[in-house]
């Protein structure tokens, strides 16, 4: 189905060159009608992109490759982003700052980024600084990681989060809106990773014993590679965004069971230092979920409802293969 006429705020659809019966719009205003439609909206649109002047960008993998090419020149940028203080808010001083700093560009150096720290920053300079790293030149890079450490929160009423910078709050969704495909065609088709360390609400997690636990068998479906033949994905593809938390509850940090900072931070660079070498992504943020959510139990005595708490890290992906950072013996 095209979308190619606009009038309004009606939009005709053309499905005459459709084989057989015309896809239908999911849309709750839509009215299909076998070979054409109507879809009624309350907003005005723009015309849909038609494949003779669909954003282009260069492909860096065969469409049909199980994983993603990380042999360009350069691994790509570790853009770091840490918050320490906010602007006459003293009680929300981040006294980790410092250590998950120090964590993440070790962790991300050996991952072979090049890491870029940025303090405090306002939200207007937290939003220039991502469009300049938007409209940079990736076409020799592997990849792109953005890890972002703060506060945060949800708003209950409209379910849109929110994470602190130094002047206020900004919504979450800033930090990736500006690496689609068709806004960042350089980055399109490679991995563009999203670590966030920030709280997402205030309700907290007891946890349950298990007294029997059982393992789970895994089967996985497999492609034969086909030819190397132009093809179009998706403009929120090949993106991975991983929160510390469950959406609506606390991210924690402790001083004990040998951290010192956030929780996340700390087993996202443990596993990365010592598992990368010879597993996947996918499989390193599993054991990254897995350990937060079975190693830490939140310890503040004082604090009934604090105290005794688990975590557990939360994973969006709209990766399409494998992300191997260094070759496999």
């Amino acid at each position: 189905m095209r979308l190619t006429d606009v009038i309004g705020s009606k939009i005709k659809v053309d499905t005459m060159s459709c084989e057989g019966e015309s896809d239908v719009l999911d849309h709750a205003n839509a009215v299909v009608k076998k070979g054409s439609a109507t879809l009624t909206s309350p907003t005005t649109h723009t015309p849909a992109a038609t494949p003779s002047h669909r954003p282009q960008a260069a492909m860096s993998v065969d469409s049909h490759s199980l994983e993603y090419r990380m042999n360009h020149k350069k691994r790509g940028l570790a853009l770091i982003i840490v918050y320490e203080n906010y602007d006459g808010k003293v009680s929300m001083k981040r006294e980790s700052a410092q250590n998950d700093v120090e964590s993440t560009v070790k962790a991300f150096k050996y991952l072979e980024f090049e890491t870029e720290v940025h303090w405090d920053l306002k939200g207007d300079a937290l939003k220039l600084v991502l469009k300049k790293v938007a409209a940079k030149d990736h076409n020799q890079h592997d990849a792109l990681a953005v890890i972002f450490m703060s506060h945060g929160e949800l708003n209950e009423k409209n379910n849109r989060e929110f994470i602190w910078v130094y002047d206020g709050k900004v919504e979450t969704s800033v930090l990736w809106e500006n690496f689609t495909a068709e806004k960042c065609p350089t980055l399109a088709g490679k991995p563009k990773l999203f670590f966030i360390q920030a709280c997402r609400g205030d309700k907290t997690d007891k946890g349950i014993q298990l007294k029997k636990p059982r393992g789970v068998g895994v089967t996985t479906d497999y492609f034969d590679p086909r030819k190397n033949e132009d093809y179009v994905i998706p403009i929120h593809a090949d993106m991975l965004m991983m929160w510390a938390s469950y959406p609506g509850m606390y991210a924690f940090k402790s001083n004990n069971f040998g951290m010192k900072g956030s929780v996340f931070i700390h087993f996202l660079c443990q596993v990365l230092l010592e598992d990368s070498h010879h597993d996947d992504l996918a499989t390193l943020l599993l054991r990254v979920t897995r350990e937060v959510a079975i190693k830490y139990e939140s310890c503040i005595p004082d604090n009934r409802i604090l105290d005794s708490n688990k975590q557990i890290p939360y994973t969006l992906s709209t990766l399409m293969r494998k992300v191997y950072f260094f070759e496999r013996n």
